[in-house]
């Protein structure tokens, strides 16, 4: 948003200093002689004479009154009429180009209103009614204030429609965003409410433990057999009161007894 305002700035930056130049040029070097119209130059003159614009309006609300009263502010500053027209002239086209260029711009995009904008400004035409102190430029001025205005309003009201008509869809889906986050929460809220299990430390009873034995697969592979295991016993039987030793020892070769 920063980088349009500052690219729309830029453009009627640039505009009207083209404009401004062209202008000056025309003034200074290809302006050859001023026409004033005589009613308007009379009328000025009254109005001067009289002390003030407020002469202007002696008969009511005219748009040449409206002329001569910003004629007569325009020759405060430069003590003639013919000179003052020509300016005044200039200050109504400069806000003829910035007009032209919000009401395309609005339309279509900036780029469009510059162009329209800047062949309005260098067009030659246009240029040489500074010559002619009449209400023209005036007039092209309003229209182009008017068209402004206009332009402006119906594009507001456009889209202050359209915002209108997409509010239902958005509160329809914020809605069902809302539902489906109060669900969320209330699925939390019952998993909170769940008895969680103690995991504490305790007392590790013998009945408590499980028989989890592991139960191997029997082995695919070749074995070596399994050797049978060999007891030994004593090979003489003894009773139950019998001290192990043997008293008669005739017959007897277990020792080399001499």
């Amino acid at each position: 948003m920063r980088k349009r305002n500052v690219l729309t700035g830029l453009f009627l930056i640039i505009l009207l200093s083209i404009a401004i130049i062209v202008r000056i040029y025309y003034v200074s070097y290809m302006m050859s002689e001023v026409n004033i119209d005589e009613d308007i130059y009379n009328a000025a003159k009254v109005s001067a004479g009289s002390g003030g614009p407020a002469a202007a309006f002696a008969d009511g609300f005219q748009m040449e009154s409206l002329y001569i009263c910003n004629l007569y502010f325009v020759f405060l500053l430069f003590g003639n009429f013919t000179v003052a027209g020509v300016y005044l002239n200039i200050l109504y086209q400069l806000l003829t180009v910035f007009l032209v260029y919000i009401v395309i711009k609005s339309v279509t995009n900036r780029y469009v209103g510059f162009a329209g904008s800047l062949i309005l400004a260098i067009l030659p035409a246009y240029i040489n009614t500074l010559s002619k102190v009449t209400m023209l430029n005036m007039l092209i001025c309003i229209a182009a204030l008017v068209s402004t205005v206009v332009i402006l309003m119906i594009l507001w009201i456009y889209h202050r429609r359209t915002a209108k008509k997409n509010v239902p869809d958005q509160t329809a889906a914020d809605q069902a965003d809302l539902k489906e986050a109060q669900s969320n929460d209330s699925e939390i809220i019952d998993m909170s409410i769940r008895p969680v299990q103690d995991t504490s430390m305790k007392e590790i009873r013998y009945d408590d433990l499980e028989d989890d034995k592991v139960q191997y697969i029997e082995n695919p592979l070749p074995v070596p057999k399994r050797r049978e295991h060999k007891e030994m016993d004593y090979a003489f039987e003894t009773t139950g009161s019998d001290d192990y030793d043997i008293k008669d020892l005739s017959d007897k070769d277990f020792y080399d007894i001499e």
